[in-house]
């Protein structure tokens, strides 16, 4: 029996250049999409009127991207950590893959998961999607981050290039298991 592969969505609702997605493909299991609206963890800031319309056509325009190459986008709603744990369950998950957010509460309630699906058995990666340098990767000589641009922008070019970005998968197998929105 097959153990799917989740696809954690967050602010990265594209299909090329998905580091996390080519992971869940490479995997070689079935991939379940997953979007999670989170306005329930504590430090996560609910969405405005502007964000909520660009929201809801990026996430139509993903899930119809998805169906087309025979995958699913599962849509839910509350603390990010609980839903995301409950489609880990219902699914039969055996790995769930992201791209890294940046901010504060978003990167506590990251490594919490993370640590707790790994305790479970469950293979978890997070990586590098919307940044050509992560913010720990680029500091001072003294080991702080650059409050000048120029010094931060001659250091990342001494820095090894940036990987290419990464195609379009032309197909994303759907897991049989997957559960309802």
């Amino acid at each position: 029996m097959s153990s799917p592969s989740i696809v954690w969505f967050r602010d990265d609702l594209r299909l090329a250049d998905h580091p996390a997605l080519r992971a869940a493909l490479d995997r070689g299991e079935p991939v379940i999409g997953l979007y999670v609206l989170d306005e329930q963890s504590p430090g996560v800031r609910p969405l405005g009127g502007a964000a909520r319309w660009w929201l809801h056509h990026s996430l139509a325009s993903l899930s119809e991207r998805l169906r087309e190459r025979g995958g699913v986008l599962i849509l839910r709603r509350g603390p990010a950590a609980e839903v995301v744990r409950d489609v880990v369950t219902d699914a039969g998950a055996g790995a769930v893959f992201w791209n890294r957010r940046y901010g504060g509460p978003e990167r506590d309630i990251d490594a919490r998961l993370k640590e707790s699906l790994r305790a479970d058995g469950v293979e978890v990666a997070s990586f590098a999607g919307s940044l050509l340098f992560e913010p720990w990767t680029v500091t001072t000589g003294a080991g702080t981050h650059f409050s000048v641009y120029s010094p931060f922008w001659r250091a990342c070019l001494s820095l090894p290039a940036p990987r290419a970005p990464l195609p379009e998968p032309r197909e994303v197998p759907a897991s049989g298991r997957a559960p309802a929105s």
